[in-house]
This record gives C-alpha cells, sequence and structure tokens, in this order.
C-alpha cells in the first residue's frame, strides 16, 4: 500500500477499483494516460488491466507504473489460441458483428471479472469505487458488472465518444446492439467523464438532461519530468515533426497539398525546411498520402519510435505538427497533442473547427481546417515565418496558463476531486 491514503472509519485507505485493457507496458496511448492518472492520486488502487499476446510492448511507458498499485491483475488477451484464430477468420470475411459489439476485446470481459473475483475472495477485498477506461469499450462493460458485484459506485471515463465516433464502421445490427449498449452504461454510471466538452455535447445530446448532469471533463495530461531537451534542429536547418500513426482517413494528404501551395506562392519559405513524420503509415494511408513529386528532403518518413523517445524528439524540434482527417467539427481531443503541450515547442494543427483547433489555438498557435486548401497554406506560411525568426528562442512555448491545466499535478487534481464526489 502507498502512504499518504485517503482514509474512510477505521483508518482504512479508501480502495478504489480500476478497469483499463490498456496499462504499461502495452504501446497504446491510453497506457500512459492512464498510469499517469493512478500513479498521481492517494487511493489504494487495484487495476485489472490486459496481457495482451503478440501486442508491441514499450517499456519507456511509466516503467514504474505496477509498483504503484495495491495489486496489478494481469489477465491474458486473447484467452486461448483458438479464439485467436476464430478472430482472424472473422475478420477475413468481414463477418457484421464480429468483434464490433462493443468491440474486439469483448472475450477479455469475463476472464477478467473473474480474476477480479478471484483475488476480492483471497484477500476479503472490496472496493469503494469502481472507475473503467475505455477505448477499448468493452471496460465499461466490466465496470459495471463489477458495480452491481461490489455495490459501489461507478465512474466511467471515455478517451473517445462511442457510437458517435465517426471512425466507427458498424452495420445496421452491430450498431443496434451498440447503441443499446451504451445506453446501459449511460444509465448505470454514477459519473461519465470525458475529455474535452465537445464530447460531451455530442454523446449525450441523444440522452435525458438528467445523464447529462452526470458528465464531467477531464483532459488527458502530460509530465514535465519526462521530456530530455536538447539544443533543437542540427545546423540552420528547420525541423518540424509530426509524431503519430497514419491510418484510415487520417493520412499525410493535407500536409502535402499545404506544402505544393507553399512551393508554388512562396517557396523560399520552405528553403531549409524539413518535415518528418515519425510513426507508422499504413500502406492505404501512404498511397492517398499525396507526397509523390516534392522536392527531396522536404518531408521523411521515419519509423516509429519508444514514448520516452517520441517526448525528445518533440522537445527538440523547432515545431509540432497535428494532422486530422477533415470533418465538419471534430471533438477529439488527442494524448498526442497533450504530449505536444508538455515539449514546449510552437504547433501547427491542420485540423477540422473543434477541440484540438479550439486548444491549439488558446496556446497561441496555428490552425487551419484540412478542407480549406487556403487557410493551410496562409496557417503554414506564418508558422513557419515564425519559426525561421524565431529560430534560436528554446524557451517553453505555449500560453503558460493553457499549459498548466494540462499539467499532471493539475489533472490529476481534478480527478480525485471527481472520485471524492463519487463517493460522497
Amino acid at each position: 500500500m502507498t502512504s499518504n491514503q485517503p482514509t474512510r472509519p477505521g483508518d482504512a485507505p479508501t480502495e478504489l477499483l480500476a478497469v483499463s485493457f490498456s496499462y504499461p507496458p502495452l504501446a497504446y496511448p491510453r497506457s500512459s494516460q492512464v498510469a499517469r492518472l493512478l500513479r498521481s492520486i492517494p487511493f489504494s488502487t487495484t487495476l485489472v488491466c490486459a496481457d495482451e499476446r503478440g501486442a508491441r510492448r514499450d517499456p519507456t511507458i511509466e516503467p514504474d507504473a505496477e509498483s504503484r498499485l495495491r495489486a496489478c491483475l494481469r489477465v491474458p488477451f486473447p484467452a486461448s489460441r483458438l479464439r485467436a484464430r476464430a478472430d482472424a477468420v472473422a475478420a477475413r470475411l468481414r463477418l457484421p458483428v464480429w468483434g464490433k459489439i462493443p468491440d474486439q476485446y469483448a472475450s477479455w470481459v469475463r476472464p477478467a471479472l473473474r480474476a477480479v473475483g478471484e483475488f476480492a475472495n483471497r484477500h476479503d477485498y472490496k472496493p469503494d469505487l469502481v472507475v473503467s477506461f475505455g477505448q477499448p469499450m468493452s471496460d465499461h462493460l466490466a465496470g459495471l458488472k463489477l458495480k452491481e458485484r461490489f455495490g459501489v459506485p461507478l465512474i466511467a471515463h471515455f478517451s473517445d465518444p462511442w457510437m458517435d465516433n465517426p471512425f466507427n464502421r458498424h452495420g445496421p445490427l452491430a450498431r443496434r446492439v451498440n447503441l443499446s449498449l451504451e445506453r446501459r452504461v449511460m444509465n448505470g454510471a454514477d459519473m461519465l467523464v470525458f475529455t474535452s466538452r465537445e464530447t460531451v455535447d455530442l454523446v449525450m445530446a441523444k440522452y435525458p438532461t438528467a445523464w447529462k448532469s452526470k458528465a464531467r471533463v477531464l483532459p488527458h495530461s502530460f509530465d514535465s519530468t519526462l521530456y530530455a531537451r536538447g539544443a533543437g534542429g542540427s545546423g540552420d536547418e528547420i525541423i518540424v515533426r509530426y509524431t503519430g500513426e497514419f491510418y484510415g482517413r487520417r493520412t499525410p494528404r493535407p500536409l502535402a497539398e499545404t506544402l505544393r501551395a507553399i512551393l508554388s506562392a512562396s517557396p523560399r519559405l520552405l528553403e531549409g525546411v524539413r518535415f518528418e513524420l515519425i510513426g507508422s503509415v499504413t500502406t492505404e494511408a501512404l498511397a492517398e498520402s499525396g507526397l509523390e513529386g516534392l522536392p527531396e528532403g522536404l518531408v521523411t518518413l521515419r519509423p516509429p519510435v519508444n514514448y520516452a523517445e517520441s517526448l525528445s524528439l518533440a522537445a527538440e524540434a523547432d515545431g509540432l505538427l497535428i494532422i486530422d482527417a477533415p470533418a465538419a467539427r471534430s471533438v477529439f481531443l488527442p494524448s498526442k497533442l497533450v504530449d505536444y503541450i508538455g515539449a514546449g515547442r510552437p504547433i501547427l494543427g491542420l485540423t477540422p473547427p473543434g477541440a484540438s483547433d479550439e486548444l491549439i489555438k488558446g496556446l497561441g498557435g496555428w490552425t487551419a481546417d484540412p478542407s480549406d486548401d487556403e487557410a493551410m497554406r496562409r496557417a503554414a506560411q506564418a508558422f513557419l515565418t515564425f519559426l525561421s525568426r524565431n529560430r534560436e528562442e528554446r524557451r517553453l512555448w505555449g500560453n503558460p496558463e493553457v499549459r498548466r491545466i494540462y499539467e499532471v499535478a493539475s489533472v490529476a487534481e481534478r480527478f480525485e476531486a471527481m472520485l471524492r464526489e463519487a463517493l460522497s
């Protein structure tokens, strides 16, 4: 048990039971965010998470995360080789509901619940509160079952929308079932936590007003101690970096179109500039990238790096880049953008109106809708002009009042207040 625990009658520590499929060392963005929250609150926390076979692992993500917990129950996934083969066959056949109710991790819920039950029986354990972290949304179904089993409040924390996520591709049957599942979670949870106000408004619009009153906003956080800060770009070169994956509708095309427009209007602005795209790119995203024909060395593709290195590369860049798929409005506030805030470098966002756009503007950065070629050209030109004029300036960039909102201490304080509210 950790020290400085909040207490209940009899001086017993307040017990938090957390459900998160993603947890270090699994190399998911959700892993770092959940671990950062749980290690920053003064509760005795038991966690059930996944031991996902074959998944990429990154030992640099919160390497001491497990030591901060009372107990860590790692439940294998998939539970058997037979299940893994069935999933692979279903994916090839594109079965309409397989892996979509609510997601491909649904088979993890039952063994996760069994692991918690066995732990509770062995240790005479009863939590005071349950919190479930989705994605995946299967975590929230486990959370509901645990709320029922122990008769305690449930907080359901969403990193993304569930049924209102435009990247989900559900057929009619899968959509109908998932709507029912989402409704059960929204009704059954005692508190609903989202990463942006835009997500709250989108998701809760279809539910009773009383349910919306249970919604809270808690953004992702960054930890300033994790950034190794160097001297910036090499020589006279200006380096702008993007760290993350390209897949589905998120491709480098907005950047390629912007660079072509600048090459036509003011090519000298790109002299001595290099854009580095660091991370995996699917074959489809590369085919749709539009990068072909750009001057050699203007855009380089670099393979994925571990989490610690990605933070260092961001902090050492001259500028940072966000690229999102076109949309009328985006509710997404990715953890990558919050990591960028921690890096303290100027940000250009080729992102639709919405949560990311407003945050970047609040920091003092530059944004443009990826569906507006002229707006992207103007924003990128202003961004590059700023970088060239402030090449030697290495102080932390960004509105300090906005930066403070996303510091881990500030976010953890808000999370702890939500936990206490649910307990009251």
